[in-house]
């Protein structure tokens, strides 16, 4: 078995038919040496450079870790109606046989299980958005095809889905949302890269008291930017809806992210349900169009920690947050002058637009995996 040099996900459990099943998901292929009932292979890869791993038995468990030392990912997939002990158990057997303590098993939750488990967990959404971050991280996601990605062109291709100086015909509206005194009209400015375009200053009161719209260009891709009062504030329940209604106008020209701005020094009771009012405000599939934006990423730098340290060691409360957003996340300093940390945001950004194209919509893969996995 070769090592793969680009994502590499392995997969186990106990019953054939749902590992199976899942591998046909993530590599979006039905494979065909999969169709027998024992599995004959025991890696498989796409065009995407998605590279699965995967074993007949548990006996050879420690070979595939032997030979994959380091996966992206490794899952532990399980019927619907699965016991807690047993999965335990099995988490338990993963982490003895592989003589890994610290090896991280993730279990992929049948569909309708909303249950809190003693083992972490993945649903069939998060699984494919931890692959698309994944994909983005190391710009492998597929590109629009021009002229520049024929052969023998000599013109240089461009890593962004979108080619430098050509506007995109697509603009997407980056919303900015959050508390009071979290940086949104900061970090508003930050994408703007002007520094005085939304009002930003230190104040006991609320600074942005109305919706605020910036157009730019990207990259090449169109971008709105819409800075936002706190509509998070229930002291402010009067004006709440017409800036809600402001905002969901500005959107209708084109697809929306929302940026979910938070304080990395600072997590607020009013934060804790904070999900709660987005979707009360802008539906139940917010959460699938949202990236939390952390600003003050310079506290964490005086601090000696790091972003991943910061998000690891984070409050309970605020990790669910992030991992109920797909765990798509980015550090601003609002007062660098860099662009690595707007590009960072873009690649998030043109990953979620492009997830569609990628991976389908949630719904059809969800249909689809009901319909592979039985988990109907």
């Amino acid at each position: 078995m070769s090592r793969c040099k680009k994502i590499s996900v392995v997969v186990l459990g106990s019953e054939d038919h749902l590992k199976k099943a899942l591998i046909s998901l993530i590599l979006e292929n039905e494979l065909s040496p999969l169709s027998k009932t024992d599995l004959k292979k025991d890696n498989y890869r796409n065009e995407n450079d998605i590279c699965v791993f995967t074993c007949a038995a548990w006996d050879d468990l420690r070979k595939v870790f032997a030979d994959n030392p380091d996966p992206d990912m490794s899952l532990l997939v399980v019927n619907k109606g699965f016991s807690k002990d047993t999965v335990c158990q099995q988490v338990e057997h993963l982490h003895k046989e592989t003589i890994e303590r610290t090896r991280e098993f993730i279990v992929v939750q049948p569909f309708g299980c909303k249950e809190s488990y003693p083992f972490k967990c993945y649903t069939i959404d998060q699984l494919f958005s931890e692959l698309i971050q994944l994909a983005n991280d190391r710009n492998l996601m597929p590109t629009n095809t021009s002229p520049a990605d024929q052969p023998g062109s000599s013109t240089p291709t461009s890593a962004s889905p979108m080619i430098d100086g050509k506007h995109s015909g697509t603009e997407v509206n980056l919303v900015l949302l959050g508390m009071a005194g979290t940086g949104k009209s900061a970090s508003g400015n930050t994408i703007l890269r002007k520094k005085e375009t939304f009002t930003s200053k230190p104040s006991s009161c609320p600074v942005t008291t109305e919706c605020q719209e910036v157009k730019t260009v990207i990259g090449g891709r169109r971008v709105r930017v819409i800075d936002t009062p706190d509509i998070f504030d229930d002291e402010m329940k009067s004006s709440i809806k017409e800036h809600v209604r402001k905002v969901k106008e500005l959107c209708q020209s084109g697809p929306c992210v929302y940026l979910l701005v938070m304080h990395v020094s600072r997590f607020t009771d009013g934060e804790r349900g904070i999900l709660k009012k987005l979707e009360t405000a802008f539906g139940s599939k917010v959460r699938e169009q949202t990236v939390i934006l952390f600003t003050r990423g310079g506290d964490l730098e005086q601090g000696g920690m790091s972003f991943k340290e910061f998000l690891d060691d984070c409050q309970p409360d605020l990790q669910k947050i992030v991992e109920k957003c797909g765990r798509r996340h980015v550090l601003f300093e609002n007062s660098a002058s860099g662009s690595d940390q707007v590009e960072t945001l873009m690649q998030i950004v043109d990953g979620m637009l492009k997830k569609k194209e990628t991976y389908g919509t949630y719904k059809d893969r969800r249909i689809k995996g009901q319909d592979r996995m039985g988990w109907d």
